[in-house]
């Protein structure tokens, strides 16, 4: 699901650092007024920030998704919980972040796909994808068995999440080194009957544990979603993305003109992304 709403410039109202990974801040002001939840537990916002020593406000070009961790529309207030890490608009923006700065809202989406007669879910990703997985153990707590594994630089980034097994995986170097999500999914034993296996993480884990579920698992495609929120190798991957002047869209509209469904098209498109280097 995609919405295409009118923008909303937001003030921020508090910062507070919940973990040495995560800074929590809430938005609010008389520009979040009229902001229409999607109303779905993994909501997404395209967020543009200010850029220091250029401007105080929002740059229009300058943005990054990220959860809505909690929304009061009553009260026009919005909460979004951000990774601080180096490199990062969003992250650099978020260690530094004060009362009275501002951001702009564009867009919105949603991957979160849960099959209405899913008996049970499990979320598994880092520590990227815990705002989301913050929101969806709230909103199913006690009306479905949830599992969830959630891998973390530091141990001081542990949340209590009530409402599901949680298993918190310590990887110092998972900013650096990568992510262990594709061994990890490997040990995992998904309960019986109708399910959903949800996944948000670093770009090349989860495109691993994606042919996992699909391949050798064998999973139909209503029962799991992936979504790939950062790259271990941003960097480089954004230097080859430049120099190899591949138009993306177009190559995944022509795979997707021919594939049997989006699953098909997606392994096409990642056999051709890896021919020409940008996997």
């Amino acid at each position: 699901m995609t919405a295409e709403p009118p923008s909303h410039l937001a003030d921020v109202l508090a910062v507070r650092r919940l973990s040495p990974s995560l800074v929590r801040v809430e938005l609010g002001g008389p520009g979040l007024r009229g902001f229409t939840s999607l109303g779905v537990p993994d909501e997404g916002c395209l967020l543009n920030f200010p850029v220091a020593g250029i401007s105080e406000d929002p740059v229009d070009d300058v943005g990054r998704w990220y959860t809505v961790r909690a929304v009061d529309e009553a009260a026009g207030r919005l909460t979004v919980d951000l990774v601080v890490h180096p490199g990062g608009v969003g992250g650099e923006w978020a260690a530094v972040a004060e009362v009275g700065d501002r951001l702009r809202i564009v867009h919105q989406n949603s991957w979160f796909k849960r099959p209405e007669d899913a008996r049970w879910q499990l979320l598994l990703g880092d520590v990227v994808g815990l705002p989301a997985f913050g929101r969806i153990i709230e909103e199913t707590a006690g009306s479905l068995p949830t599992t969830a594994v959630i891998e973390i630089p530091d141990p001081a980034d542990r949340q209590p999440l009530t409402g599901a097994e949680v298993t918190w995986i310590d990887t110092p170097e998972l900013g650096t080194a990568g992510s262990t999500l594709a061994t990890v999914v490997r040990a995992l034993e998904l309960p019986e009957g109708p399910g959903y296996v949800y996944v948000a993480g670093e770009a090349a884990a989860t495109r691993a544990v994606r042919k996992h579920l699909r391949h050798e698992r064998g999973l139909p495609a209503r029962s799991y979603g992936v979504v790939g929120y950062w790259r271990v190798d941003g960097k480089e991957w954004n230097r080859r993305f430049r120099e190899s002047g591949a138009d993306l869209r177009a190559l995944y509209a022509e795979v997707e003109k021919t594939a049997s469904d989006a699953e098909a098209a997606l392994d096409v498109y990642e056999e051709r992304l890896d021919r020409i280097g940008l996997l």
